[in-house]
C-alpha cells in the first residue's frame, strides 16, 4: 500500500506524518486489497481541512472533516473514513447471493391515478455542478455496495457481463434498483 500525505499551503510538521502514518496503515485491517492512501491537508483562517481518500482496485472510501487543529481535523476524518471501511468490510462477509435482477418489478403506476399538475409552471432545470468519475466495470452488487460507500442515491457503472452502462439506485420502499439501457 502507498500512503501519499501533502499539504496545499506550507510544508508538512514532522508531528503530523508521525501520527498519521500508523493510523492510516492500520486501515488494512478493514480493507486487505488496499492499494493507496491520499491525505490532503489544507489551511485556510485557522482552519485545517483534512481530505482523506483510500483505494481498492473496485472501492473508493473518502473523508473531509475541518477543525481548528490539524490533528483534531485528521482524527475526525479518519474516524468517518474507518467506519466506511468497517461497514464495508462487514458487507462484504454478509451479503447475499441474491442478484438485483432477480428482484420483481414494481406494477406501473397508471397516470389516471395522480393528481393532475398542469396548472403549475415547470421552471427550466438548472444543471448547477458536473462530476465525472471513471465508470469501471463490475457486477450491480458490487455497484450497490460502491454507492454506499460514498454515500450516493445512485451509482453509475458498466456491467461486467453485458458491458453496457448501468445504474443503480437506492429505491425510496427499501433495497435497490438497476436501470439497463434496451439496445433494441
Amino acid at each position: 500500500m502507498r500512503i501519499n500525505i501533502r499539504s496545499t499551503n506550507d510544508g508538512l510538521p514532522q508531528y503530523f506524518l508521525d501520527h498519521a502514518e500508523p493510523r492510516l496503515e492500520g486501515l488494512t485491517r478493514y480493507l486487505e486489497r488496499l492499494t493507496e492512501v491520499r491525505v490532503v491537508l489544507r489551511e485556510k483562517r485557522g482552519m485545517y481541512t483534512v481530505e482523506i481518500t483510500a483505494e481498492e482496485p473496485r472501492n473508493v472510501f473518502r473523508a473531509e472533516k475541518a477543525e481548528g487543529d490539524m490533528l483534531d481535523a485528521f482524527d475526525e476524518a479518519y474516524r468517518a473514513l474507518e467506519k466506511q471501511a468497517r461497514r464495508h468490510k462487514r458487507r462484504m462477509q454478509d451479503r447475499t447471493k441474491k442478484s438485483v435482477r432477480e428482484l420483481e418489478p414494481l406494477p406501473a403506476i397508471d397516470e389516471a391515478d395522480e393528481s393532475s399538475e398542469e396548472e403549475e409552471e415547470l421552471a427550466e432545470p438548472e444543471i448547477v455542478r458536473v462530476k465525472s468519475h471513471a465508470v469501471k466495470p463490475m457486477t450491480p452488487e458490487e455497484a450497490a455496495l460502491q454507492m454506499d460507500m460514498i454515500g450516493h442515491d445512485f451509482f453509475v457503472f458498466t456491467d461486467a457481463q453485458t458491458e453496457n452502462v448501468a445504474v443503480v439506485y437506492r429505491r425510496d420502499a427499501g433495497g435497490y434498483g438497476l436501470i439497463e439501457p434496451d439496445l433494441d
